[in-house]
């Protein structure tokens, strides 16, 4: 009897051990939908066409990581225009939609405004301190 006692216990061990942290602590998984205020976003910036910067009031931001680059965003600081099509309008969430509109049009040097529709990824809270100068706002 008490060996199948043990045994149960190291099998419980073992199985605590291949769960990641958060699961152990019953916090949500790495996967569940990130969402911000969209009451907070002031301003966009973008580091690359993966990287997307949304600022919040004071010394926040959050910095969104796009599954897949979005084509154009990197000009985003100049003529492009963002907007976000979201299931609520008080919050932009990982896998809501952004679209990108680009006057500069298809080839740069005007005509008709250029739509790129990208998917939101995951958001990290960072400081507007350890954004490179001409991405702070």
């Amino acid at each position: 009897m008490t060996r199948i006692v043990i045994a149960a216990g190291c099998a419980t061990l073992a199985l605590l051990a291949t769960l990641p942290a958060t699961a152990r602590h019953n916090e949500a998984p790495y996967s569940a939908k990130q969402c911000i205020s969209r009451h907070g976003v002031r301003d966009e910036t973008a580091e690359t066409d993966s990287l997307l910067i949304l600022h919040a009031g004071g010394s926040k931001a959050y910095r969104n990581y796009l599954p897949a680059p979005c084509d154009g965003l990197g000009h985003v600081n100049n003529v492009s225009t963002l907007h976000f099509k979201t299931a609520d309008p008080d919050k932009i969430c990982q896998g809501d939609t952004l679209e990108l509109l680009d006057h500069d049009g298809a080839f740069g040097v005007g005509g008709d405004p250029v739509t790129t529709r990208c998917t939101l990824g995951r958001f990290e809270a960072i400081s507007e301190m350890s954004l490179s100068e001409n991405l702070r706002r």
